[in-house]
């Protein structure tokens, strides 16, 4: 069967055509009865005749939906508004002869050729509209539709749907307008987001809406690890536009300590504290500058605080080294009030002294800090190391070397060799083993005896700058009789008591128990103490692990008991100091003198303000752990009024 739409010729009862897919019924129906077949056995003479490549051309032809007519096709006018010309003559350049048609006569051939070409044009507008109906009429509800696979249509739909989810997923999460509608959704979004639509509301005047989405941008931001300092100082403005004045200070700070080398924050912080009234915001406005200044380099800081605090103090003594005793004068030329200190911890003002008067500057080194005050507003400090280093006399020299003599000698003192020209040179020395001091005999230029025995001079020079040179320390042995023995703790121990040894009870059996006076403190003992008076004195008990013993014995009378080597009350001064060691050192400045000095004890002589002295000697307890004191006291007439024995921890 002739397929009207391709010229494809099917099998016989084929419905459709295996080429094109049109209705083979319908176009037999078209062409009726024995004309179709004798066309159908025309157009399969006509395939097989028909070169190779016109029926690839022809296959191409139906491929891109050109005309199926065996010959080419003018455009059909509508034959509902105008027939078709009725006539078409042999010599019509429409026709085309091909061999093999007709029964071979030229005039046959023509007239068939003619009759096919009025049948294909006049019959292909009918064709198309036959073709139409009999789709509409296959396709139609109930005749003849094919079934539809709902499976894949639900798969499509299930596809589409999701690829629809995924690309509005992918929108939402991963693109910046995305973001920011979940943003303004109030959903969870990037605190980029968060940032630039927080701006948004705020340039439109929303300062609620923006401070809650800056706000939670900045907890996104930490959580995360990472600043925007753009967004913080964002967030800072719309505090101030809001009047919360302290959190946008508190912002403006955090933001300048994490991220010093950014202004704005400074500026802003500055321009809050220059505005405020509360006491200290402008000295606090002015520490801020230059800690801006320090932390950015930005010298708009500095000038501006230099315009602002009062300017710092000057002193009329430049820092540096000086060889003499100073005084320093520190002032303000704008009149403010001015604080110092020369303690490098202290904190100004507050921790300094207000100026009035000059200041002194002894030996030594002195850092002078020093700052001037105008209401809450504080100077720069000055500061400056002042180094007050006097010279120091060099070590005397002794006119006698060391050595052994045989004799008593005698030696003079004299100035080192730089100092021997100076007027102002005190030579201070000692024979008696101690070291000299302030309390000890000055060198007058008279020759100095030396004892018999081993004998040690010692003497320092000391300058107008009261600055003290080293020791001179010189041996000499002389070969004549020594001087009596010091006070001795084994020797000279009182066969009455032993201090610190003897028990109360002990004692009172022995002298009586006296009066209990009550408690008394003595001097560098820490326990209880307890006073006993008698009739020639007193004495004292502490109180110890091992009982009440013996502290201190006091009399101003002859008792039963005397001093060591028969010394007692009522003897003279000089008779007690013979019966001790003396090296016959002379009185110094004070009237004191000293009369020996070993590592056993010490003797000396103190002149007391009643015009009496005290004979004092100590020496070392047998155990060498603690020390036994005797005193003599005189009157200004040299006669022993009193003895003290006194145990010493």
């Amino acid at each position: 069967m002739l397929c009207k739409q391709c010229g494809f010729y099917a099998e016989e009862g084929a419905l459709v055509c295996p080429e094109c897919g049109a209705n083979l019924v319908l176009s037999a129906a078209e062409s009726g009865g024995a004309e179709a077949i004798r066309q159908g056995k025309r157009a399969r003479e006509e395939v097989r005749n028909r070169p190779a490549q016109k029926q690839e051309e022809a296959r191409r032809r139906r491929r891109s939906g050109a005309s199926r007519a065996t010959i080419p096709l003018t455009p059909i006018r509508d034959t509902r508004e105008q027939e078709p010309e009725s006539e078409i003559g042999f010599d019509d350049p429409r026709l085309v002869f091909e061999s093999g048609v007709g029964d071979g006569s030229d005039e046959e051939r023509k007239r068939d050729a003619v009759e096919r070409f009025s049948r294909t044009v006049y019959s292909d507008e009918a064709a198309r509209e036959a073709q139409a109906a009999a789709y509409a009429a296959t396709h139609a509800p109930g005749q003849g539709r094919r079934m539809v696979n709902w499976f894949k249509v639900w798969l499509v739909a299930f596809i589409v749907t999701g690829l629809a989810a995924a690309g509005g997923y992918y929108f939402l999460k991963r693109t910046e307008p995305g973001q920011k509608l979940m943003a303004r959704l109030g959903q969870d979004a990037s605190s980029t987001a968060l940032w630039a639509v927080g701006e948004d509301m705020l340039d439109r005047g929303d300062i609620g809406g923006a401070i809650l989405q800056f706000e939670k941008a900045k907890v996104q931001d930490e959580e995360n690890g990472t600043v925007d300092v753009d967004g913080l100082l964002l967030l800072g403005s719309a505090y101030e536009a809001d009047g919360r004045i302290d959190d946008a200070a508190a912002l403006y700070e955090e933001i300048y300590t994490e991220t010093p080398s950014r202004t704005e924050a400074y500026v802003n912080h500055i321009r809050i504290l220059m505005g405020s009234t509360t006491p200290g915001a402008k000295a606090k406005a002015s520490e801020l500058m230059r800690t801006a200044y320090e932390k950015t380099g930005d010298e708009s800081f500095l000038t501006q605080r230099t315009d602002m605090v009062p300017a710092p103090p000057e002193v009329d003594l430049t820092a540096g080294y000086y060889d003499s005793k100073k005084y320093i004068a520190i002032t303000s030329y704008q009149g403010y009030d001015v604080y110092y200190t020369f303690d490098e911890n202290a904190e100004l003002p507050s921790g300094g002294s207000r100026y009035t008067e000059r200041v002194f500057l002894d030996e030594g080194i002195h850092t002078l800090r020093a700052v001037a005050v105008n209401g809450e507003l504080v100077s720069d400090e000055l500061h400056g190391t002042y180094r007050i280093i006097m010279p120091s006399p060099q070590t005397p020299r002794a006119s006698l070397a060391p050595a052994t003599y045989k004799s008593r000698q005698r030696v003079r003192l004299r100035p080192g060799v730089d100092n021997e020209n100076d007027d102002d040179i005190i030579i201070y020395y000692t024979i008696d083993g101690s070291s000299p001091d302030a309390d000890s005999p000055i060198f007058n230029g008279e020759p100095i005896w030396l004892p018999g025995g081993w004998v040690t001079l010692k003497a320092v020079a000391v300058n107008k700058y009261r600055k003290v040179s080293n020791m001179l320390e010189t041996l000499y042995k002389i070969e004549i009789p020594e001087p009596l023995r010091g006070y001795n703790a084994e020797q000279d121990a009182s066969k009455s008591f032993t201090l610190y040894g003897t028990k109360m009870l002990e004692f009172q059996q022995s002298f009586g128990e006296g009066t209990l006076a009550g408690e008394v403190t003595v001097e560098n003992l820490d326990t209880e103490c307890r006073r006993y008076d008698y009739p020639w004195g007193y004495a004292i008990m502490s109180r110890t692990q091992s009982g009440w013993l013996l502290a201190e014995v006091y009399t101003t009378e002859k008792t039963p008991f005397s001093g060591p080597r028969g010394t007692n009350v009522g003897d003279s001064e000089s008779f007690v100091v013979s019966k001790f060691r003396d090296m016959g050192q002379v009185e110094s400045a004070t009237g004191n003198r000293g009369l020996y000095s070993s590592k056993d004890g010490t003797g000396k002589i103190w002149v007391q303000d009643d015009g009496g002295k005290i004979i004092r000697y100590r020496t070392y307890t047998p155990d060498g752990s603690h020390w036994w004191q005797l005193e003599y006291r005189t009157n200004k007439n040299g006669t022993v009024v009193s003895m003290d024995y006194k145990y010493d921890p």
